[in-house]
């Protein structure tokens, strides 16, 4: 059942392939093994076609395409992603990208989001730091109730001056975004 579901989504990701967004994105230093070069709202057309399935998500988050890792994050019931879940497939974002998109269609309107992102901006890795800050700016972008921020202010006051360049513009957006609101 699930083969013809991803075959079928598949075919209409082709159908829909736009290869002068894909080059694009290619010369801009985005390497997907397979991308179709979809924007944002053919994307939520897709997703829109489809029933939230952990299933289905999880087989079309280990797709080559950058269009089905996409598409799982949109699909992912919320009631069924895990903490653990989130970290697994962060772990499996190799572009910024991805790494927003998880935190924009899946990850901001989880409950134990602000948890998550303040436990990231604490590891060790730039990837996962930058991960926190994209996804703390999108909770309070969305209004969503935080813990004090303070410690997460300071902590980004340093990342600004990494040498990671995605860690030193998610930290940067951050401060600026808190810094408009306080």
């Amino acid at each position: 059942m699930y083969k013809e579901i991803i075959r079928d989504i598949k075919l209409k990701l082709r159908l829909r392939m736009n290869g002068e967004a894909s080059a694009f994105m290619r010369n801009r230093g985005l390497r997907y093994q397979l991308n179709y070069g979809l924007d944002a709202m053919a994307m939520r057309d897709l997703a829109a076609q489809y029933t939230p399935d952990a299933t289905l998500a999880g087989l079309l988050w280990n797709e080559s395409s950058r269009e089905c890792k996409i598409l799982a994050t949109m699909i992912q019931p919320k009631d069924s992603f895990t903490p653990a879940m989130a970290d697994e497939w962060l772990d499996a974002c190799f572009t910024t990208e991805l790494q927003e998109q998880l935190c924009f269609n899946l990850l901001q309107h989880l409950p134990f989001a602000p948890a998550k992102a303040l436990e990231w901006i604490h590891a060790a890795g730039s990837e996962r730091q930058s991960a926190g800050y994209s996804l703390l700016l999108r909770l309070i972008l969305s209004g969503k109730p935080l813990p004090e921020l303070n410690e997460a202010r300071q902590l980004a006051e340093t990342a600004i001056r990494s040498e990671h360049f995605q860690l030193q513009l998610q930290a940067g957006k951050f401060l600026e975004r808190i810094s408009t609101t306080d």
